[in-house]
This record gives structure tokens, sequence and C-alpha cells, in this order.
């Protein structure tokens, strides 16, 4: 996939579609494992939660259950490409880099997959029906794979955790049913800072600006110049170019420069 053409609906779910399996596919995962699964969540949505099943062999939505409740969306019309529509603008170009690069390690067989054991928990922006943003915690895990390994379905857990989204970065892990699951997750959030480089939504420059002043918290200006080796002028336009590229790209009005970098930090984008 084209790195600008990433946050297209139709070319991003054409990809996904060219992973999945040949048919017929041999499932590892009961039908019946399944809606013992879906009967325990439903439980749960009087907690402010809801879920839904991603479907990877035609990249839709299933079992939708307290989507109504808790953003007031009717579950019978909730399909993906909605789902996509109502992520906060900020929010969905990270989330759609790491859901690709997630795609293209596990629907290959590269990794041993295991039925809501290997998890994926981050922060996400979600539109409410009345037009705000609210927060929520996202825990997406293995819903069903074939028997080589290959991810065909995921389940995605959300918890609002405030009714209003106040420019949150992600805060990306992976875990399994032991801990954390640092070595393939950090490969997988390594590819996905990798896609971001290549998209050069910042120069090379800015971004060694940038890492500066995020890993060195209270550098002078001028110090920053003297090791960049620079002029402090050409290191203001630097600071403005970077402020004013990370509040398009993410669609979040930064305070300064500071805070647009740390964000990126916090992102694991830098």
């Amino acid at each position: 996939m084209k790195t600008n053409t990433i946050f297209d609906y139709t070319v991003f779910k054409s990809h996904v579609l060219s992973l999945i399996p040949p048919q017929p596919i041999q499932y590892a995962v009961s039908k019946e494992q399944q809606l013992k699964e879906i009967a325990s969540l439903k439980e749960t949505i009087g907690s402010r939660r809801f879920f839904f099943v991603t479907n990877l062999e035609n990249y839709e939505i299933e079992q939708p259950h307290g989507i109504e409740r808790w953003l007031s969306y009717s579950e019978r019309d909730f399909s993906m490409r909605k789902y996509l529509d109502i992520l906060h603008p900020g929010r969905k170009k990270a989330v759609l880099m790491i859901a690709l690069h997630l795609y293209n390690n596990l629907c290959i067989g590269k990794y041993a997959l295991n039925f809501m054991v290997q998890r994926y928990s981050s922060l996400i922006a979600l539109k409410h029906y009345k037009g705000h943003y609210v927060l929520a915690n996202k825990i997406s895990s293995i819903f069903q794979h074939d028997l080589n390994n290959r991810l065909t379905a995921c389940l995605h857990e959300f918890t609002i955790i405030n009714d209003e989204y106040n420019g949150e970065p992600l805060g990306p892990k992976f875990f399994t049913s032991t801990g954390e699951d640092d070595e393939r997750g950090a490969e997988i959030l390594q590819t996905a800072v990798e896609h971001f480089l290549k998209m050069k939504v910042f120069s090379p420059k800015e971004l060694q600006v940038a890492r500066k002043i995020a890993y060195e918290p209270g550098i002078k200006q001028k110090r920053l110049a003297d090791l960049l080796e620079i002029p402090v002028d050409d290191l203001h336009q630097y600071y403005n170019r970077f402020l004013k590229k990370a509040r398009e790209f993410f669609h979040h009005e930064f305070a300064n420069t500071v805070d647009a970098a740390l964000y990126l930090k916090k992102e694991g984008l830098l």
C-alpha cells in the first residue's frame, strides 16, 4: 500500500481483504467459544462499555453491542465505514497506521495466535451522536484465526473513561494474559513509526529539533541552535513549521512547540 493512500477507506479495505487466506478457511476457534465470549461481554455493557467484532474477511462490523446506549448510533446501521468516520480526525491517522501494521503482521501467520490472549490496548476518541468527542480505552483481541495462525477476526472492547476528549495520545500497549508483550509490540510499533517517517509530514530537521526538545526538557534555544549548528533565527523557523504541521496533522491546538514535541514522543513517533 502506498503511503499517501493509507487514509482512503476503499484502498485500506482492499488491502486488508488481500491479506485474508483463500477459502475455504479452516478456523481454529469454534463458534461455541465465540458465542460464549459474546454472551459474557453483553453483561458488561451497563458500565459505559460497548464492543463489536471486525470480520476481516469482509472488513465489516459484526456483533455490535452497547453502541446505541453509549454513543447513540443505531447498531443496525453501524458499519466499519461509520466507525472510521467517528474517529477523531487527529486520532484516525495514528489508529489506521497501527491497524495497518497489526494486520500486516497478524494475517500472514507470522506469530502463534490464541483466542482472546494477545491483546492491544490504546486510548481512542470517538464522536458521540450529539457531536462531542468522548475518550475511551480500547482493547483489541484475537477473535478468530485459521489453523496457520492467520488472523481473520478481532474483538474490540471500549470503555468510556471521559465524556470529553482533551487531546490525550494513544499510549499503545501490547499484552497477553501474562503481562505486556514488549518484543512483539515493539516490532509492530516500530514498523508504524517507519511508515509515519516515510509520509514525510515533518522534515528531517524539524524532527531533529522536536526530538531534542522532547528528550531534553528545558534545553535553551541558544544551546539547541549551537548543537544543530544553525542560527537561532533558523531554529525559530523550524519551531514554527513543526508546530503548524503538528496542529494540522493531529487536529489539535498545541499550546507551543514543546507541547507538540512531547505529544509525538508519547505517541512513539519521535
